[in-house]
């Protein structure tokens, strides 16, 4: 997937990659939540339509491959879908919080040194039986400069400073006086996902990947039921259109597979004359994702859905003799998507242009004929 291990592993930079990149997943899956649904080959947006993050709540964490979890989260409000395909972006705590086991009236400089009690609290604590004071803060961050607290950018905010000495955000006349906005800081990161569903309600579920130097993915991970984390969102990446095609098919590489699981499933069951090749590309057997979930996608739609895994192992590298063989002919209403890795996308369906919008067909696909208007870059 472009960019999955930086934009984990880079907390400031993730923010603007994704305001540039509405068009980009990576896995996965809000009250008054602001859906921003952006066409997937628009130029990068104003900085002023970011919209708002809402919390969601964890309420299964659950194992699925070695380096995979399966997260549901439970919304604020429904995910009101415009169709496949849509990521949201989710933002978690990586530091600053509060000490855990240490609760406020703690006059230890952190970390607290002293002996833990029965309490589960340190020996600062006083409280009788189980500790029932607010937890100790962590650090605060400094205010930024020449950007108000009503500003609804992700930092660094891209609007224009006004005269009065704040972004465009600001509807102070005169000089500003608004509070100053919290200055970005490494104690949070982020990073957009796809929900395994387009319909998913009041819940969502995301497929994570865990990467040694991940924050985004390694926080997800730890994430306990009850606990809660902030998401933005959806945003469109492709807009379903029913007839245009009657022929999907579909190419994964790794955790590539989230935003065409979601699609299979929903092209499946709003086009009943649609049939997809869902082929998934994987180094062995054990990193084989959403195996079971397909077979039921299989069973639920019988011959409409065909499931091809493919793994290095085994097979060898993908090539365009494989895919020939795997793949529905270039001709007539079909079209094929990949999602993966960039240099994976690269070489079967040809680089995207680097404001991230489709670029010409290339690679193996190029190779076998396919059309610019039969090929989609996820």
């Amino acid at each position: 997937q472009q960019a999955q291990f930086l934009a984990d592993s880079f907390p400031q930079g993730v923010m603007a990659y994704f305001s540039a990149r509405a068009a980009r997943p990576v896995v996965g899956a809000l009250g008054a939540v602001a859906f921003n649904f952006v066409p997937s080959d628009r130029s990068r947006p104003a900085a002023c339509e970011a919209k708002p993050f809402s919390q969601a709540t964890c309420v299964k964490n659950e194992k699925h491959t070695h380096d995979t979890r399966k997260i549901t989260l439970s919304l604020s409000a429904p995910w009101t879908s415009q169709g496949a395909i849509g990521n949201v972006l989710v933002r978690v705590q990586t530091g600053g919080k509060a000490e855990t086991g240490c609760c406020a009236c703690c006059s230890c400089p952190p970390p607290c040194g002293c002996p833990k009690q029965a309490n589960g609290c340190c020996a600062c604590c006083k409280c009788d039986g189980t500790c029932g004071c607010p937890k100790k803060e962590g650090p605060k961050k400094a205010a930024a400069e020449g950007c108000c607290g009503c500003c609804s950018c992700p930092p660094p905010c891209g609007c224009p400073k006004q005269a009065n000495g704040c972004c465009a955000c600001c509807k102070c006349d005169g000089k500003c006086g608004c509070p100053k906005k919290e200055a970005p800081s490494s104690t949070k990161a982020a990073r957009p996902y796809n929900p395994l569903s387009a319909e998913s309600g009041s819940e969502l579920t995301l497929l994570v990947k865990r990467y040694p130097e991940g924050k985004v993915g390694g926080a997800l991970h730890e994430l306990k039921p009850g606990e809660s984390v902030e998401v933005r969102g959806p945003n469109q990446q492709w807009k379903f259109e029913a007839g245009k095609y009657n022929q999907y098919a579909m190419v994964a590489g790794g955790t590539g597979i989230t935003p065409l699981f979601q699609t299979a499933g929903y092209v499946l069951s709003n086009d009943p004359a649609a049939q997809v090749t869902m082929v998934t590309l994987n180094k062995t057997s054990d990193d084989v994702l959403l195996r079971a979930e397909l077979a039921e996608l299989q069973a639920t739609h019988g011959k409409r859905l065909k499931v091809v895994h493919v793994t290095e192992c085994a097979e060898g590298r993908a090539s365009a003799a494989m895919l020939k063989k795997m793949l529905p002919a270039p001709k007539g209403k079909v079209l094929v998507m990949v999602c993966g890795r960039p240099d994976m996308t690269a070489a079967i369906a040809g680089a995207k242009n680097k404001d991230f919008t489709q670029g010409e067909v290339g690679g193996m696909l190029k190779e076998l004929g396919y059309s610019k208007d039969q090929v989609w870059k996820v």
